[in-house]
């Protein structure tokens, strides 16, 4: 059984009649873990990330129809639906015997929509994808019904069918790690659009979930406040295998790395004395950003540390359901250049529901009297399935016909106009 797996390119970033891309930054790392799991299971697996190719939605069909898959899977984010859609829809009108499957955030959020507004799509892959996606094929091959597969919804006869959602893998080390072969390395670790890597670049986990609950965040609603770890053992493991692969760059994509400092400490000393000629990247909450734990990070070869700071406001922060503050920022910021960061990179959000515009200017002072290298400003987006975008459909400010694919940036409403 042949299974393609596409990785869409986010709408914004394309242009057919213009004929213009942006590259991908990152392999898709969560298509990996999935790819790997079923290559393993014994199905015959190819990926594309249109982005990284910098493929039109009219190459990836090609690409599609030169592979003859049996099941096609997109992993669907609320910037890339459109292109997810177009490609999807007319792969589907070319073999309509063919099996579309939606998976990934927006998948697990508004399945049941999706299913209602895109005909064409037969099955929706809710939360983690390793042992969904396997028993779903396993059914599919053998013509079975798929009532029994949790964490799916599908159309049956005409009507949408949702089982009972999957429990999430308690045990990561069970899931292989990521077979980065089976696509092109063609990746750079890119900040702001710009490449700052100087040498093989990929990225890794060392664990899933978030237990935290900013109201913002698309991860603490996908993970539900499950946060789960690999060993020591199985993380060191991979970092030396990527190592004798020749990989010297390593993000930490991990929705919250540092939460356990106790396992960071652990895993740091490890690396040291690995030796390895290679260095690390990862983000850290600035609650837990001690002097010791950054200088044993600094020590095992971690460059580059990314801080979620968000807002100089205290309201706002609290509003976001931080459970920070600015002066945690502050001396975050202060204890990483103690321990030796050369590089550090701030993360702030401008225009909330009632932030006023002397909130966001008194931001933007904050940010430039920060001793950080480069400050990532973005407007506060609501992403479809996250509290905050849940709060404005309770509150009547959007209607969720119109944004549940799209989320909002809250700029754009006027409920949002600074005063």
């Amino acid at each position: 059984m042949k299974i393609s797996l596409i990785n869409p390119t986010p709408s914004k970033l394309i242009d057919e009649q213009k004929e213009t891309f942006l590259c991908a930054s990152s392999p898709p790392l969560g298509l990996l873990y999935l790819a790997t799991y079923l290559k393993n299971s014994g199905y015959k697996i190819s990926i594309l990330d249109q982005a990284a190719l910098n493929y039109k939605n009219s190459d990836v069909i090609k690409w599609i129809k030169k592979k003859d898959p049996d099941v096609v899977g997109f992993s669907i984010l609320c910037a890339s639906i459109e292109n997810a859609k177009l490609i999807s829809k007319s792969i589907k009108s070319w073999n309509p015997n063919l099996k579309i499957v939606f998976g990934n955030y927006l998948a697990t959020f508004y399945a049941k929509k999706i299913l209602e507004n895109y005909n064409w799509v037969d099955i929706c892959v809710r939360g983690e994808g390793e042992i969904t996606f396997t028993e779903l094929l396993e059914k599919i091959e053998l013509n079975k019904d798929l009532n029994e597969v949790d964490g799916i919804s599908f159309q049956l006869n005409g009507k949408i069918k949702e089982n009972k959602n999957r429990q999430f893998i308690k045990n990561l080390d069970i899931i292989p790690i990521p077979d980065r072969k089976i696509i092109p390395n063609i990746y750079k670790n890119r900040i702001g659009g710009i490449d700052v890597s100087k040498r093989k670049f990929t990225t890794m986990i060392s664990s899933r979930g978030c237990p935290f609950s900013c109201n913002f965040c698309a991860c603490t609603a996908f993970s539900q406040g499950n946060w789960r770890i690999r060993s020591i053992n199985n993380i060191l493991k991979e970092i030396c295998e990527l190592a004798d692969q020749g990989y010297r760059e390593i993000l930490f994509i991990d929705d919250n790395f540092t939460l356990n400092t106790k396992r960071i400490f652990e895993l740091c000393n490890k690396i040291k004395k690995e030796k390895l000629d290679m260095v690390f990247i990862c983000d850290g909450r600035v609650n837990n950003s001690s002097v010791n734990l950054l200088r044993t990070m600094k020590k095992a070869n971690f460059e580059i540390l990314m801080i979620g700071i968000e807002s100089s406001s205290q309201r706002i922060l609290d509003y976001y359901n931080k459970k920070i503050t600015p002066q945690m920022s502050k001396l975050a910021i202060k204890n990483a250049r103690k321990a030796g960061f050369n590089y550090l990179i701030g993360s702030f959000m401008i225009g909330g529901l009632d932030e006023t515009y002397n909130e966001a200017i008194n931001t933007l002072k904050f940010i430039s009297k920060l001793d950080i290298d480069f400050p990532y400003i973005i407007f506060t987006h609501a992403l479809p399935g996250t509290q905050l975008f849940n709060d404005l459909i309770q509150k009547n400010i959007i209607d969720e016909e119109k944004y549940w694919e799209s989320g909002v940036d809250l700029i754009d409403l006027p409920e949002a106009r600074m005063k």
